[in-house]
């Protein structure tokens, strides 16, 4: 499976990062925040990474700008319907990540794969919260994204093998 379009909830500090590197690997992405404001925030997170990027000869100016370019910034969970993958970074709180699964379960496409960043929460759990328990994992990355190349993948109870495959690809 590849994954032309991946989606992320959440434009924190873990957000912004993984956002990055996904557009630096090739990516389209769309960023998603809960309102403008802290959409703003994550936007600003995002460019500044990037210049540091550039600053310290990480990437070129071009690269960087072409990364920039595959980028969508949203406060609609709804713009993740034509994702491929969505990764969902957001509060370490399981009632909340098990209502965004729920919603991401009816907006993404049936073959769209769900991931968390949790480091702590049951992917069982989360994955409970959808019809695609299968097509759900947890994919942490580890702080600062763009600097540490890590990636632990999590298997739920249900997660295919297909699933974890494409994971271990996308790493």
């Amino acid at each position: 499976m590849t994954f032309q379009t991946v989606g992320v909830v959440g434009v924190g500090q873990m957000g912004s990062g993984i956002v990055e590197v996904l557009a630096r690997a090739g990516c389209d992405v769309v960023a998603r925040e809960i309102n403008d404001e802290l959409l703003e925030r994550g936007k600003v997170y995002v460019q500044r990474s990037f210049a540091r990027g550039v600053e310290r000869g990480k990437l070129s100016q071009a690269e960087a700008d072409a990364a920039v370019s595959r980028l969508s910034f949203t406060t609609q969970l709804s713009d993740f319907a034509h994702c491929d993958l969505v990764i969902e970074a957001a509060t370490e709180n399981m009632a909340l990540k098990k209502t965004l699964f729920t919603e991401l379960d009816v907006i993404c496409k049936p073959d769209a794969l769900l991931a968390s960043n949790t480091s702590s929460l049951s992917i069982t759990e989360i994955a409970s919260a959808t019809q695609r328990p299968d097509r759900v994992v947890g994919l942490h990355f580890f702080n600062p994204v763009p600097v540490m190349p890590l990636i632990e993948i999590v298997r739920g109870l249900l997660t295919s093998e297909e699933t974890l495959e494409a994971m271990r690809v996308l790493g």
